[in-house]
């Protein structure tokens, strides 16, 4: 088959949400199907669209619309921008003739919100295509009207809409008022070398983790919150915080402006994962928007408990008390309680990182790539 994969990631030059489509069209090309990849222009390759152009596929590069400058500069660029998209990138599809699209959302609007003329363009060439949605906002926003009614036709006339919760594709129904009936859940690949269970860290002090971008929505800010409260003073815990992000620099300073610089140390990026779980006990997520995070799957696996917002599909795979904690918001209360009663419990921590390897290796896909491929090669 001819595929082309179009991701719509326009935040970052790569991000978590990518891991799943360079991997099935990885293994695409590893069964001798021809690829397209089309992404934004960053000005360099990252190192994985330069692995699958090295293994055969065509990369398309889209231009990237530039916010510096004045704002007749910034519309003038959007709308040459918008020529340049729909020239090279529509017509390079259509030269490539495509068999099937996969379309990656780091948002599960973003092809309704933002690229409409995408879905235009597959529908009056009769190209089939399937989404993947990773994550969007749980509560509190109506639908505009890019989402609804206007949506509903794109996500029925998919071939397949992938979703990595279960509570994504219900948000996405009631956003829709629309039952869907070719949807699949599916997992995230990882980024570890083997799924085996890590034992147990030495360490005296108890060390907490927030592995992920330091961007929009994390929570990191809500987290150091919490932990500035009087209670935790005193008590002997360390908190590593890993990933690198445009929050960077304000999250290192709300740690200083909470007095919390000597709790805190900040890693940056770290791509070997096993390894933050030799020296950490326990994951961090107060998340305000997920879909389900890698970092927690890996967590899990490596045998270490969480604490999270039950956001997205957080709450799919923690269960209070027997592989982690679960606050009922993404909010400081709802954290702190919940980390309250985390720390209450600490001495049942180890068990609980069993319970979470011995969960994954029951119900976790470890090849999803794979599995999805499959869905759509029929």
């Amino acid at each position: 088959m001819r595929l082309a994969f179009i991701s719509l990631m326009s935040g970052l030059p790569w991000g978590g949400s990518e891991e799943l489509w360079y991997k099935i069209a990885a293994n695409a090309m590893e069964q001798e199907h021809i690829v397209l990849v089309s992404v934004f222009d960053w000005g360099k390759l990252s190192p994985k669209i330069a692995t699958l152009k090295q293994q055969g596929a065509i990369i398309n590069l889209r231009p990237r619309f530039n916010s510096n400058g004045s704002m007749l500069y910034k519309t003038t660029l959007y709308f040459k921008n918008r020529i340049n998209w729909l020239n090279n990138t529509y017509k390079s599809i259509l030269r490539f003739k495509p068999d099937h699209v996969i379309i990656n959302q780091g948002e599960t609007f973003d092809i309704a919100i933002h690229h409409y003329k995408l879905f235009e363009l597959l529908k009056s060439n009769n190209i089939s295509y399937s989404l993947i949605c990773h994550s969007h906002t749980q509560y509190g926003d109506i639908p505009t009207k890019d989402i609804y009614p206007g949506a509903v036709e794109i996500f029925q006339s998919a071939h397949k809409v992938f979703f990595v919760s279960n509570r994504m594709q219900q948000i996405t129904e009631r956003k829709l008022c629309t039952k869907l009936t070719n949807t699949q859940f599916t997992w995230n690949p990882l980024n570890l070398k083997t799924s085996e269970y890590i034992p147990w860290p030495k360490n005296s002090m108890v060390q907490f983790a927030m592995v992920g971008n330091l961007g929009n929505n994390k929570g990191h800010d809500t987290l150091l919150e919490c932990l500035k409260e009087e209670k935790w003073k005193d008590r002997q815990w360390h908190l590593n915080i890993y990933g690198t992000g445009y929050g960077e620099k304000y999250l290192k300073d709300l740690t200083k402006f909470y007095h919390l610089e000597n709790k805190i140390t900040f890693h940056g990026h770290v791509s070997a994962v096993a390894e933050i779980w030799l020296n950490n006990h326990l994951l961090l997520i107060p998340s305000a928007s997920e879909g389900t995070p890698i970092s927690l799957i890996e967590a899990l696996i490596c045998g270490r408990p969480a604490t999270v917002s039950d956001i997205g599909g957080n709450g799919e795979v923690i269960t209070e008390n027997i592989n982690g904690f679960i606050a009922e918001a993404p909010s400081v209360s709802s954290f702190s309680n919940a980390m309250e009663r985390a720390w209450e419990n600490k001495e049942k921590w180890e068990g609980m990182g069993k319970n979470a390897h011995e969960y994954c290796m029951k119900n976790v896909d470890l090849n999803p790539q794979i599995t999805l491929l499959n869905s759509i090669v029929v």
